[in-house]
């Protein structure tokens, strides 16, 4: 998965989850970092940087990581003195429908021009890495 496939799906499942402001900046936030860092399986953060990272208090910072770990976006290994928080991105896909007209659309007209737009009312439906292997068949490597 790519960086923008990262940032789209976080986007497009923020349009109908909600996740606090803290947690959204901390997840672009260590998108960065693992950018930075090569992409690597996992990526260390003291709370120091943490909090620097999200411009929040120790205690703000970790709710808004807890938010991103019960949403499946992120998982840690909590550090201990003087050793840092690992921390790793999930390989949560999102998948959307695509059909063009699904019998709960809805259709909206333009003022100016007219034409109709078809707009998908079906539910989202969110899976991990392991159902969609599971579904098609597949084993995919590891280091995704």
């Amino acid at each position: 998965m790519t960086y923008i496939d990262r940032l789209n799906n976080f986007n497009r499942w923020l349009e109908s989850n909600a996740l606090p402001a803290n947690s959204q900046l901390m997840y672009f936030k260590l998108l960065g970092v693992f950018n930075r860092a090569g992409w690597s399986r996992s990526v260390q953060v003291d709370t120091p940087r943490l909090m620097q990272l999200t411009c929040c208090r120790k205690d703000a910072a970790y709710r808004a990581r807890d938010k991103l770990v019960e949403s499946g976006f992120i998982s840690f290994h909590r550090g201990g003195k003087g050793n840092p928080s690992s921390y790793f991105l999930s390989e949560k896909t999102t998948v959307y429908a695509t059909t063009n007209a699904a019998p709960n659309a809805t259709h909206i007209k333009n003022k100016n021009n007219n034409k109709t737009k078809t707009i998908n009312t079906n539910p989202i439906k969110t899976y991990d890495l392991k159902d969609i292997e599971a579904l098609a068949g597949l084993r995919l490597p590891e280091h995704l």
